[in-house]
């Protein structure tokens, strides 16, 4: 058999190359959530057998937990405005009795 020279490659296959690299998977926090809300449809919409419901509510319970672990907290701005207005109270009360 004669030697047939290397054939090059078209631009279709050098992008199909970069396209099959493996990337990291996007997942977030909404995503969980979104879990949450499909488990919850599902089983208020019979879709889970009797003897399934206990695996999947104890998954979901984990994924609740995950969810509330990782969720970023919003600090109290109103603990904080309550506190100030709760002293500034307190502090005229004082002038008054005097």
């Amino acid at each position: 058999m004669p030697n047939r020279p290397k054939r090059k490659k078209d631009m279709s296959e050098e992008n199909n190359a970069e396209q099959s690299e493996v990337q990291a998977p996007d997942i977030n926090i909404g995503d969980f959530n979104a879990i949450l809300q499909i488990i919850d449809v599902a089983s208020t919409r019979g879709a889970f057998r009797g003897e399934e419901l206990t695996s999947v509510g104890t998954v979901r319970d984990r994924v609740s937990a995950f969810v509330s672990f990782y969720t970023p907290k919003e600090e109290a701005k109103g603990d904080d405005d309550t506190s100030q207005a709760t002293t500034e109270s307190t502090e005229a009360t004082e002038e008054t009795s005097e």
